[in-house]
């Protein structure tokens, strides 16, 4: 038996100890990973292993915050301190007796982090994903969310921020005889992941009239990757991929020769008030605004009366539901739902920090998903990967490609596990 087959089994024993990146104040020089004793769950409590947590721009928003984050009113970070990460798998190792019903050992779940009910949030004022083992109260246990189909970890993990994708669409869907879709501010992980969403309808014939994908993103860098890595999708899915650079003298000519009546469907992801605004002006009559971004409260002015006259439908989203989880981890577990398409790294314990900041500082373009019980793998591109471990040839031609899979994970975890 393999140590990833011993490792799914549950066939080993586990540590007395766990790793956890704890964060006690403002900046990075505040997160400190830390070696405590493996916690253990009271009587309502479930014990859990992290499979996996893919890292989250929000997460970086919580270190630049500190205490002064909306989320952690109240909340003494610099005593209790704060384990981020909320894009969870795990699987349960140990179950009170007074815990949930639903609660079952060795089960696998993903997290709905917002406890709306409760007024709080995983990643915040409770324990989240950046350590190795943990302990949910109740509380959490309502939002815990079966892992029935045979996935792998992080395509579970990557669920969560496919579900805000998702959620941004429930009250305003893209049409089928919309023709011009635009993601401003593109070159991020969730701005690609609207595009993907996007060109699957159009290749399952949900949007037959789409004809051009255009996305604008001030980083010419981040522009260039996007399109190695979309083009040949949009190419196979028959619509034009058009990148375009907002701060380029040229923008509005190139805007106005794709889309000369406007776009029909424009969704957001650049995190500034006004840029948000401007770009309303390229929404064609009866166009969609999908507002996206992590805009802060209380800012950016609104034209009711253009909104009114230009009959413009505005939207806006932050965060999913648990429905809105459900509905993706059941497409996942299906099949026809890919999330590991929005895998660009993997990161073990020791470099998660690193690979925070590369979040923070936008250097890698796609999600990083970090395995905690691979505590010593460094920070690697997926294409990197075969030159750091041995993988199957055909496993390994998909990593230099940029592909992550379940069967990379599962080859990831013998080259590096250790029980």
């Amino acid at each position: 038996m393999s140590s990833f087959e011993r490792y799914r089994a549950f066939d080993y024993e586990f540590p007395g100890t766990t790793l956890a990146w704890q964060l006690s104040g403002r900046g990075f020089e505040s997160l400190r990973l830390a070696e405590l004793p493996r916690p253990k769950p009271g009587p309502e409590d479930v014990a859990f292993r992290v499979d996996s947590n893919s890292l989250c721009f929000s997460d970086t928003k919580v270190v630049a915050a500190g205490p002064e984050h909306p989320r952690l009113a109240g909340y003494d970070m610099a005593k209790d301190k704060v384990v981020l990460g909320h894009e969870i798998s795990i699987a349960l190792i140990e179950v009170g007796p007074k815990a949930l019903p639903s609660m079952r050992l060795h089960g696998r779940y993903i997290v709905q982090a917002d406890l709306y009910k409760y007024n709080t949030a995983v990643g915040y004022a409770v324990w989240g994903g950046m350590l190795q083992y943990g302990v949910f109260d109740r509380r959490v246990q309502e939002y815990l969310i079966p892992v029935e189909g045979d996935i792998g970890y992080s395509t579970a993990s990557l669920v969560e921020p496919w579900a805000c994708i998702e959620a941004s669409y429930a009250r305003c869907e893209i049409l089928p005889a919309d023709e011009t879709f635009w993601v401003m501010g593109g070159g991020g992980p969730m701005g690609q992941m609207h595009v993907l969403r996007a060109l699957a309808m159009k290749r399952a014939g949900a949007l037959p009239a789409l004809r051009h994908l255009i996305i604008s993103e001030p980083s010419r860098e981040r522009l260039d990757a996007v399109g190695r890595r979309l083009e040949d999708i949009a190419r196979d899915a028959g619509v034009a991929l058009v990148l375009l650079d907002p701060t380029s003298p040229a923008f509005d000519n190139e805007m106005r020769a794709v889309a000369p009546n406007g776009v029909d469907y424009c969704v957001a992801c650049a995190p500034v008030p006004q840029v948000v605004v401007d770009c309303r002006r390229y929404v064609g009559r009866y166009g969609v605004l999908n507002v996206f971004a992590g805009l802060k409260r209380g800012t950016g002015p609104v034209n009711l009366g253009d909104i009114h006259y230009d009959q413009h439908t505005v939207t806006g989203n932050t965060g999913s539901r648990l429905l809105d989880m459900q509905r993706v981890l059941a497409k996942a577990e299906r099949g026809e739902l890919d999330t590991d398409a929005s895998a660009a790294a993997v990161v073990g314990m020791r470099e998660a920090d690193k690979g925070l900041r590369a979040v923070a500082e936008g250097t890698i373009t796609n999600k990083i998903v970090l395995y905690p019980q691979l505590p010593d793998l460094p920070l690697t591109l997926l294409a990197d990967l075969p030159s750091r471990a041995r993988f199957d040839g055909g496993t390994a031609a998909e990593l230099k490609a940029g592909r992550w899979s379940r069967t990379a994970e599962a080859e990831l975890f013998d080259a590096f596990l250790r029980l």
